[in-house]
Parts: structure tokens; sequence; C-alpha cells
């Protein structure tokens, strides 16, 4: 356990240390609406859960090899049911239970309410938050369950590792 609190935290700082470099490129290249706090945070929480779902599947398996082939499927299935490439209404319904689990629907549902803050109601932004049925009233539920994927990937990983120890000798 104090390893991998240890590895969390310099992951961590590296982690953000990467995000910072990349929101100040990109932020100011695109030349967003949006604050440039609320952005890095996005980026950062997401980097976050993404990498704790790449150290449990890292727990669950043998090899690296392994790991690195599986990766396709655990993030491409990210961007098709995170609501921004395909219409979460096009996706058939009993596959639509499958965008709940994915941190890139709470993520981007985040920067687009913050994105689009002051959008008029005549103005087509409305119809990009309202396709990816975010709503401004629950955006601390989106940050909380970012939060909640975040602790059960890593107590996953963390279980699974330890699992494996025990396996090892």
């Amino acid at each position: 356990v104090p390893y991998f609190l240890s590895r969390l935290s310099v992951e961590a700082f590296l982690t953000f240390t990467q995000i910072l470099v990349m929101s100040l490129i990109s932020y100011y290249m695109i030349n967003l609406q949006m604050a440039f706090i609320p952005f890095l945070f996005v980026n950062f929480v997401l980097s976050m859960v993404s990498a704790a779902l790449a150290v449990a599947l890292g727990g669950a398996v043998d090899e690296v090899q392994t790991a690195t082939e599986m990766l396709p499927l655990l993030f491409v299935p990210q961007m098709l049911f995170a609501g921004f490439f395909v219409a979460t209404d096009l996706i058939p319904s009993w596959l639509r239970w499958a965008q709940y689990l994915c941190s890139l629907t709470y993520s981007l549902r985040i920067a687009v309410l913050k994105e689009f803050d002051d959008c008029e109601p005549a103005e087509k932004c409305l119809d990009v938050i309202d396709s990816m049925d975010a709503d401004d009233d629950e955006i601390w539920w989106y940050w909380l369950i970012l939060l909640m994927l975040f602790l059960v990937f890593r107590i996953l990983a963390l279980g699974l590792l330890t699992y494996k120890s025990t396996q090892f000798y």
C-alpha cells in the first residue's frame, strides 16, 4: 500500500506537469471561452481517471504486451459512448448504459457546460449541450462521478496487484 500511494503521488505530479504544458498550448491555440483553470482541472481529472483505468488493466493481466493490446478495448468505446463523435440517440438503446461507465462522458459534459456557459437561447451552442445530455444543475454530479470512477479503478488496481503479489510467491 505505501508503494502504491507513493507511486500515485509521483504519477499525479508528472501527470499534472504534462497536462499543464498540454493545456497551456491547446487553450491559447484553440482560444476557448472558458477560464483556464477549469480547463486544466478537467483535463487533469480525466487523465488521472484514465491512468487509474490503465493501472487496473495492468493489474488484471500478466504480460505488458497483453495490456498494450487490450488498451484500445477500454479507450475506443469511451470515444464512441461519450456523445461527442456519435450522438447518444444513435447508439442502440441496449448499449447506451455503457456511457455511464466512461469518464470521457462526464469530462466532456463539464467542458461543454463551461465552454458554453454564456450561451444565448437562440444560438447553436444549446444544441451541442442538449445533444450531450449535459445539465448545468448536475455539474457537481459529474465531478463526483469522476472522483468515484478514479477511486473504484485505483482500489480495483490495488486489489488486483495485492492478489497477484500473493500468487507470485
